[in-house]
């Protein structure tokens, strides 16, 4: 008898395994919408978090070229060196930001001040109003209005960092509660 009974094919049921129903097949497929959308904020939250620890860096080191001109510990010749590598790496890190908050306009709270940041940047940026020449260099009032933006972008930076921070912890803890962890 089992010989002479037909077997469906693979095109007759698309769910492909005899025993599951196309109701589990509906709800495989959900489930797998919500892994891809859990994994996209998981990764695009990290990177988030990423970029904004580059940022605290850049603005840091920026601090720290400040404070050891402003103290005599450099020249201005390396000064203005270490001032145009940390800002060059502050918009590649803006760059990396400003692409992984695309996804959440309008959606997220986080994203206005991020892109105002951004616009604030590029301003600054075009217009020229970070640039130091080397014979500005020692002036007090060039560099602490300097050291005034980059404290200011510290600042900013440390809290968006924290906030960044919670959400790719509560993104790692989201694949756990959903369970699609290899060590669940």
């Amino acid at each position: 008898v089992w010989l002479t009974h037909r077997v469906p094919l693979v095109r007759d049921r698309p769910w492909h395994i005899p025993w599951q129903s196309p109701a589990r097949h509906r709800r495989s497929r959900a489930f797998g919408g919500m892994v891809f959308f859990t994994v996209f904020a998981t990764i695009d939250s990290l990177t988030l978090l990423f970029a904004m620890t580059g940022l605290n860096a850049a603005s840091g080191f920026a601090l720290k070229c400040i404070a050891d001109l402003e103290h005599d510990l450099t020249n201005a010749t390396d000064f203005l060196a270490s001032m145009k590598l940390s800002g060059k790496v502050e918009v590649v890190f803006i760059a990396i930001n400003f692409l992984a908050c695309l996804p959440f306009l309008g959606n997220w709270w986080m994203v206005p001040p991020q892109f105002l940041w951004v616009a604030f940047k590029a301003f600054r940026m075009v217009t020229g109003a970070d640039g130091i020449t080397e014979k500005d260099a020692y002036q007090k009032n060039i560099y602490l209005k300097h050291r005034k933006i980059h404290t200011m972008s510290l600042f900013f930076y440390l809290i968006s960092w924290f906030i960044y921070f919670a959400r790719a912890m509560t993104a790692v803890m989201d694949i756990h509660v959903h369970g699609i962890s290899p060590y669940d």
